[in-house]
């Protein structure tokens, strides 16, 4: 076996395993795409299925919300796995989001956006809410 198949053997097996996690970015009202360093995030799982292995690339059957992507994606094999890794995530991200928007989903992503604001905000609500009342009872006891 070559050492290059091995190395993509490697890498696939290794590094970069059959199931990815992206970003979806959230569609602002103007058509500008926004990526959420904080606050609330709405990912997408990735499943990925090697069809067939190349000298330096793979073509895999990208599996995510109701869509199958074929995509061949390059791998160069004189960078190293974490940074093979970084640019195949950034591929197979920038994919996702292209192909939300490309089927007109884009009041989708916000709607996903808005439930994720909703849930974390009430979570914090419920945490502030504890941390008075437990303000409330300490003043209470003090005053006694």
């Amino acid at each position: 076996m070559e050492l290059t198949k091995k190395y993509i053997d490697f890498m696939l097996e290794n590094v970069i395993g059959s199931n990815i996690r992206v970003q979806l970015p959230n569609p602002q009202e103007d058509g500008k795409l926004f990526w959420t360093k904080l606050g609330p995030t709405v990912y997408m799982n990735v499943e990925l299925e090697v069809i067939e292995k190349y000298t330096r690339s793979v073509k895999f059957n990208l599996k995510f919300d109701r869509y199958e992507v074929e995509k061949i994606i390059f791998i160069p094999i004189e960078s190293s796995p974490m940074s093979i890794k970084e640019k195949l995530h950034n591929t197979i991200e920038n994919l996702v989001s292209k192909t939300f928007i490309g089927d007109g989903r884009q009041e989708d992503m916000r709607q996903m956006y808005e439930e994720k604001r909703k849930t974390m905000f009430s979570g914090l609500e419920k945490m502030v809410g504890k941390i008075k009342e437990i303000e409330n009872n300490e003043l209470n006891n003090i005053v006694e």
